[in-house]
Order: C-alpha cells, then structure tokens, then sequence
C-alpha cells in the first residue's frame, strides 16, 4: 500500500514538526499563564465574592415570642399596623446598589473597577446554606450585601464597607424624617461571610486554541516548502530536456542531419533530395 504523499511531505520535514512542536507548547504556556515573582499563576481572570447577611427588623419585634400580648385600645385611636419589612427589603436591596452607597464606599475604599468590581444587594429567599442563583419561595426581611472584586481582601472590604455605609445612611434618613426610635427599621449585623472564589471561565481554552494554532501554522510552513522545492525540482527538468534536444554549435558538434538520422545525398543536379534510409533520384 502506498503512502500518502501529505504524509511523506510531513516525513521529509520531521525535524521541522519537532521544533514547532516545542515551540507551539511554549506559546500554549504562555497563552495560560504567568511568572510573577518566581511563580506561576494562571492569567485567567479571577473574582471573589464576599457578603454581608443584615437582618431587617424594628424595635417591636415579635420575632421571640410566642403570643402577642392584649393591649388597651383607645376609643377614637386606631391599632398601630406593622409595615411589611420583607417588602421593605427588596426596596433596600435597591438602594445599596445606587450611586449614593457606592459614592460613599468610593471615598473610603477607593473608585471602583468598572469591569472587575461592583456593590450589590440581594433579598434573601432561600435558607442560609441555599444559592440565591436559584432563588427559593420564601419572603425573607434580611438583605445580602454582595461586593465583588479580582481578590478575597478586597471583596471583603466592599461588602463590609457598603454595609456600614448604608446603616448609617438609614440612620441618617430616620433623623431627618424625624421618626420616633419606637417606629423605626433597625438593620442588625447578621455576620460577615468570607470571600469565595466564583466560577470563571476554563482556563485551559486559551492554553489548547494557541498551542493548536501555532503547530498548524508549521504544518502550513511544511507544505508550503515542500511546494516550493518540488516547483523548483520540475523548472529544472524542463531546462534539462530542452538542452538535450537544441543542437550544439562549434568545433565537434552534430550537423542536424546526424542528430536526427537523416542522410544527405549530393548530386550534380539542381535537385537534392534528402532520403532516410537510402537514396531517390528522379
């Protein structure tokens, strides 16, 4: 069985393959990762996310008893209506994802990365241990205060400074409304999570797509040499046939009657007849 001729055209430049082979593995490398400070760190984009869990709550909160005691009601005064914090909530989440919050968390923790950084907030509607990414059915009055960053310091630093920035802008809206301390919203510190890593992109993607790249790049180069030398090769038979088949001029060369076997007869009359292979006369 013959072998195919792109095959013994990647055969004959073996040694070609071989160093695009290192070559295209070091590209790969590199494509993937970085040396800083003697070591290796992957260059695909990293983010951590740190969150602040606040419970959303008021002074007569009912949250630890078991029954609401009676109260005097006086003739002419309707009974006091507790507003619906859950709702509230989701307004709040609104308001620390605002330009206020994150001016003031600007000018404590320095501006933010447009690309890398942001200040959020979510309700909260699943149980401590759930993802909100699929959110549950539960109306919770407790806001998560997220703060995402390239590193776990400074996540952490977002998501507790967004946090203390918008307790006291609360404060700061409840004397300014005048609201008496028994009717206001109180915002407890449920815990500070730690930053975690978030899900990026594959790392080894970058790696593959270049390393492929490059190696096909000399498998190219391979084929276009090998192109060359045989265009060059069949120039060169040409030239070979055609000095093989123009007659020589000078000193030993052929007439043309020699070179093509044809025998020339001479005769005393006007008419000369060459004849191959023997003679006429008319």
């Amino acid at each position: 069985m013959e072998t195919p001729k792109y095959l013994q055209t990647l055969w004959n430049y073996k040694w070609l393959l071989a160093f695009g082979l290192v070559v295209s593995v070091v590209a790969a490398f590199f494509a993937g990762f970085t040396i800083t400070n003697g070591q290796v760190e992957s260059r695909a984009v990293k983010s951590y996310t740190a969150s602040t869990t606040v419970l959303v709550t008021s002074p007569n909160d009912t949250l630890f008893q078991a029954q609401i005691p009676g109260q005097t009601i006086e003739e002419g005064v309707t009974a006091p209506e507790p507003l619906d914090l859950a709702s509230a909530t989701q307004i709040y989440a609104y308001l620390v994802s605002g330009m206020e919050i994150r001016t003031e968390v600007e000018a404590s923790t320095g501006p933010l990365d447009e690309d890398t950084e942001s200040i959020t907030a979510i309700r909260r509607t699943t149980q401590p241990a759930g993802d909100e990414r699929f959110p549950g059915s539960l109306k919770l009055p407790v806001l998560q205060i997220v703060g995402t960053a390239q590193t776990a310091e400074r996540a952490e630093e977002l998501s507790s400074t967004a946090t203390d920035v918008f307790v006291d802008y609360v404060g700061d809206q409840q004397e300014t409304k005048q609201i008496p301390p028994e009717d206001r919203v109180q915002l407890e510190v449920l815990g500070y999570g730690p930053a975690v890593a978030d899900e990026t992109s594959n790392p080894a993607i970058p790696i593959v797509v270049t390393g492929f790249a490059v190696f096909l790049g000399f498998v190219a180069l391979a084929f276009v040499l090998a192109a060359i030398r045989s265009n060059r090769g069949k120039r060169g038979g040409r030239s070979r046939r055609r000095s093989r088949t123009t007659s020589p001029t000078g000193d030993g060369g052929r007439s043309t009657a020699e070179a093509t076997g044809i025998e020339e007869i001479e005769s005393t009359d006007d008419h000369q007849v060459l004849v191959g292979a023997g003679t006429r006369s008319d």
